[in-house]
């Protein structure tokens, strides 16, 4: 027996444990699979049994509509999360290249403060990278996006 903080343990008796452990008023133990149906389970099988669809539930049509306009593979946005994409030839090797640029949820607002705060941010970036948007670098997410927030330098132009 050990006391801890004012309660008092003690070791359970396997005459105690014989019984089961006690369940509370209300509730059950869960179903126990049988050895047969665990050893489907583990091979498997489970899914294969014949079992019936309930058409109960399944969606409402007009959910059903919603959900696939929601996900539908018409949108926007490229695979990885990104807004645009930019497709080009590569002058060296002439195979045609995606750049996917832009943050998804973010609304590209030209000519404002918070488009001059873009371009002075990413023009300093730009240099401490050593990137010259009118030569070969035309065509990274950068220079895409600069290009698009319509960048003279460190200022956004209408």
């Amino acid at each position: 027996m050990s006391d801890i903080g004012g309660l008092k343990i003690t070791k359970a008796n396997k005459t105690d444990m014989a019984e089961g452990p006690i369940v509370p008023e209300g509730w059950s133990y869960a179903e126990i699979p049988s050895p047969y149906e665990k050893k489907q389970h583990l091979e498997g099988q489970h899914d294969k049994q014949d079992s019936e669809i309930d058409d109960d539930a399944d969606m409402a049509e007009e959910e059903y509509e919603y959900w696939s306009k929601e996900y539908s593979e018409e949108t926007n946005y490229a695979d990885d999360g990104k807004k645009y994409t930019h497709t080009y030839k590569d002058s060296k090797t002439g195979k045609t290249k995606k750049v996917r640029y832009g943050a998804k949820g973010y609304t590209i607002a030209p000519g404002t403060k918070k488009g001059d705060a873009y371009c002075a941010r990413s023009l300093g970036d730009m240099k401490s990278e050593g990137m010259d948007c009118s030569g070969p670098d035309r065509n990274t997410p950068m220079c895409l996006s600069r290009k698009k927030w319509r960048c003279k330098g460190a200022k956004s132009s209408k």
